[in-house]
């Protein structure tokens, strides 16, 4: 039945829903604590780093960083939609799925634009089956129907996509869907034609956007939708979702070039590969792949353009290594990729030759000895000054020592020499302790106390863990009402959490997050629900938190006074009256000037 699930019934659903009941049911827990502990389920491993809070009603795997509620347990564990996860809840619970009138664009602020896509996605498989030519080119690269259906593969053709889709969805819709461009005359223009279409999906299914490929000559080869409020090439791992669905619990992703590989790789079998549109490694990247397994292995070409791409990979995965997370790396034979690997040597070749990918590790003194040879002084001397430039951007402690003890080896010197290198690197750039007020939510979380003087990302990051944690206790000090009115989507972010609490008090943790599934700072807030605070006692949670909003509202306070007080500045009435109020409201805050 189609319609919006009401927010109230999903708060109540939650209330209902006991975390560690639903995950036991499914993993062996063992209680540790206050919370209950097991081996975590999305990745293999010997000893327990899956954590489930029933306080808090939320999981977390130190290992692989998985985390959630009992709804995102569903999802990830059965490989089940949102609803279909409300549904198994509701069913448990003995309770029927109400569903309001009206359709899911109530819920959903970019339903038009998913319609769209959808739309579009029908459209050209049809026309894939009219164009023998595009049939005949997919299934010369080995694509069989069964591939091409599970893919949702199509054929864009000349045109007519506008025409087919004008009487359901406005111009300005297909623009806004990346499947239409503005001309000069203001008319639109398709903007994919002649092109073998892939659907790109987001881990719920819904297609975000496409890549189109050119089967005859001409450029771009490849063609990926434009940046819109659902597609974002930088976060898009093209199969991810398709790899889910083939399999529930994932041991590994293997990340090769382009849509071509992944689909090739799964018509011979191979369900584990993913691509990222044809852009770099980016972390977002790499953090995404890992809420997902614990070993990734990149796969570059064997000329030089893949080392170039492997080098800038490096840099992305070295801070990314934390725990039990694995990086493996695996060069082809030049002029070959997956696609055609696969179809010469079948899967057990490619299965074969995955095996020998290299340690992230290897890479890195592998790529170095071709750049910087050891035979002389002088080689091995400009080998550790850039090896330990890398070696600086890792952040798990065990594992720079290891990097540092290889290092130790393909060079001949010391350990303590080395590590008195790696001390010598240049820190990373400090941040601006007040920087503009419209910023985003922290991209890392805030889990310790901040420090005097502390960046606003980390001020928003630290106070926001708390209240997520904690919403029992008690928000209502002024501060916490006045750092809300703030310019920027953290100000923004939290002033919505606080509603929810002054509308349902009591609300756990999880309850809280599910409020913002839909949102795109969702994840993020996820990220700070699980962050370990170290607080002790209740009573310094909520005071590091105040401490953090008045430290906020004093950096908003000082950059706006600076702004009022520039060289030159002419004040009217009212900036002289907003003036006199902010110097007033700053001198409330006992803190040093």
């Amino acid at each position: 039945m189609a319609g919006l699930i009401p927010q109230a019934f999903i708060d109540d659903l939650l209330e209902r829903s006991d975390i560690v009941e639903i995950i036991q049911r499914r993993v062996s827990l063992k209680k540790a604590g206050r919370e209950f502990a097991a081996c975590c389920p999305f990745h293999g491993e010997k000893t327990p780093s899956f954590y489930v809070s029933p306080q808090k009603q939320f999981y977390h795997c130190f290992g692989c960083g998985a985390h959630g509620t009992a709804i995102s347990f569903l999802m990830e564990y059965e490989n089940l939609s949102f609803p279909e996860a409300i549904e198994q809840l509701a069913e448990q619970a003995g309770l029927e799925v109400p569903r309001e009138a009206g359709d899911d664009d109530r819920r959903e602020a970019h339903a038009p634009l998913y319609d769209a896509l959808d739309a579009a996605a029908e459209w050209y498989v049809q026309q894939l089956r009219q164009t023998p030519k595009a049939v005949d080119y997919l299934k010369n690269r080995g694509i069989d129907g069964a591939t091409a259906r599970n893919y949702q593969i199509g054929w864009a053709p000349p045109a007519g996509l506008i025409e087919a889709l004008k009487p359901r969805f406005t111009p300005q819709q297909l623009v806004d869907a990346g499947l239409a461009a503005r001309r000069d005359d203001g008319g639109i223009r398709e903007r994919f034609r002649s092109r073998i279409m892939f659907p790109i999906r987001d881990r719920r299914g819904r297609i975000t956007g496409f890549g189109g490929r050119l089967i005859e000559d001409g450029e771009p080869k490849y063609l990926n939708s434009p940046e819109s409020e659902v597609f974002h090439k930088g976060q898009v791992i093209y199969g991810l979702f398709e790899a889910r669905k083939a399999g529930t619990r994932l041991d590994d992703i293997v990340v090769v070039e382009g849509y071509m590989d992944v689909v090739g790789l799964a018509r011979a079998g191979f369900h584990r590969a993913v691509a990222c549109m044809g852009t770099a490694l980016t972390r977002a990247h790499l953090d995404s792949l890992f809420r997902q397994v614990s070993r990734i292995t990149l796969c570059f070409d064997g000329d030089a353009a893949g080392r170039r791409a492997a080098w800038r990979s490096l840099g992305e995965a070295l801070p990314a290594i934390q725990g039990l997370r694995e990086v493996r790396v695996l060069f082809l034979p030049e002029g070959d990729d997956p696609d055609s690997l696969v179809l010469r040597d079948g899967l057990a070749g490619w299965e074969e030759r995955l095996a020998g990918a290299l340690p992230l590790s290897e890479t890195l003194m592998r790529l170095q000895r071709e750049e910087h040879p050891t035979d002389t002084a002088e080689g091995r001397t400009r080998f550790a000054h850039a090896a330990m430039k890398l070696v600086a951007t890792a952040r798990d402690p065990l594992f720079r020592d290891q990097l540092v003890e290889r290092i130790g080896q393909e060079t001949g010197l010391s350990q303590e020499r080395l590590e008195q290198v790696l001390s010598e690197q240049p820190p990373q750039p400090a941040r601006n302790p007040e920087p503009s007020p419209g910023h985003e939510l922290p991209d890392t979380p805030g889990g310790r106390a901040p420090a005097r003087g502390e960046s606003a990302p980390a001020l928003w990051g630290a106070l926001l863990a708390r209240v997520l944690q904690h919403p029992e206790l008690d928000w209502s000090q002024p501060e916490f009402r006045q750092v809300v009115e703030l310019p920027g989507a953290a100000a923004e972010t939290l002033r919505n959490v606080l509603a929810a609490l002054d509308q349902s008090p009591g609300r756990h943790t999880a309850g809280l997050l599910e409020r913002f599934r839909d949102q795109r700072h969702f994840q993020r807030l996820m990220a700070l629900a699980h962050q370990e605070l170290n607080d002790g006692e209740p009573a310094v949670t909520r005071q590091t938190a105040l401490d953090c909003a008045r430290q906020l509202l004093r950096q908003h306070y000082r950059l706006r006074i600076r702004e009022l007080t520039r060289p030159g500045s002419e004040l009217g009435t009212e900036q002289r009256a907003e003036l006199a109020r902010l110097t007033q409201q700053l001198q409330r805050f006992d803190l040093p000037k």
